[in-house]
């Protein structure tokens, strides 16, 4: 303790004195802790990183399955409205402009015949007035049938009685009565006509990831139930989402 009297003034203060920090307290962290802490941070990023890469891939999959059910609906839907078939058609993308899938409607003609035509040769008509459409991942890719996993199992999963002829990789086409048909010229042969007199039909679409190789799909009953899918490699079998 040690005491100061002021000057002018009689009092004395008096103050204790603090004991000094020791020196472990005042000095920062050694090279050798900074190096440790690097690491562990490289450790867990190395951990984290292809598992977040893969959550995202996964999101991209599953979005690109449901956005594309999605335009099926639609197009169900503008067919029985219009009275009409619709084709669902995806068109790859080409310089900026990402890949597309839309649902070729415009020109109508007035012998049935609607849209464009299928790309390369037919395109989306950006109108007025515009075709439905949905954007495309291009990390998600349509793939054919014969590169798709366990076929059969996602076949029995949506329609267990369709022969596997019956089940279509093309454009899904919606005809005016709400239901799948595949299109064909008409008897005089002046038109095209689509509808479920021409027999029961369904649709399978496919995709998969060109990051992770994930596979998504999107099916189309004979009775006109659109729904998709997420394929789980882990037990050979197609998820509903």
């Amino acid at each position: 303790m040690r005491c100061i009297k002021h000057s002018g003034s009689t009092k004395v203060r008096c103050y204790r004195n603090m004991p000094s920090r020791p020196d472990f307290q005042d000095r920062g962290f050694s090279l050798l802790e900074l190096i440790i802490v690097v690491v562990i941070i490289l450790i867990l990023a190395a951990i984290s990183v292809p598992a977040i890469n893969r959550a995202i891939s996964t999101g991209r999959v599953r979005s690109a399955a449901v956005e594309y059910s999605n335009l099926l609906q639609t197009a169900r839907s503008r067919a029985i409205s219009d009275d009409r078939f619709y084709s669902v058609y995806v068109q790859p993308a080409a310089g900026n402009n990402p890949p597309i899938a839309y649902v070729d409607i415009y020109p109508q003609v007035p012998n049935g015949i609607s849209g464009l035509g299928a790309p390369p040769t037919g395109h989306y008509n950006a109108g007025p007035p515009a075709d439905p459409l949905t954007m495309m991942s291009s990390e998600v890719p349509l793939q054919p049938v014969a590169a798709a996993p366990d076929v059969a199992a996602l076949n029995a999963a949506f329609c267990a009685t369709c022969v596997p002829a019956l089940i279509l990789n093309s454009a899904p086409t919606w005809g005016p009565d709400g239901m799948p048909c595949l299109s064909k010229l008409s008897i005089d042969g002046t038109g095209t006509v689509c509808n479920s007199s021409g027999g029961p039909i369904a649709y399978a679409t496919y995709f998969q990831s060109t990051v992770s190789g994930q596979w998504s799909a999107v099916t189309v009953s004979p009775a006109g139930r659109v729904k998709a899918w997420l394929y789980v490699a882990s037990s050979r079998q197609w998820s509903p989402l």
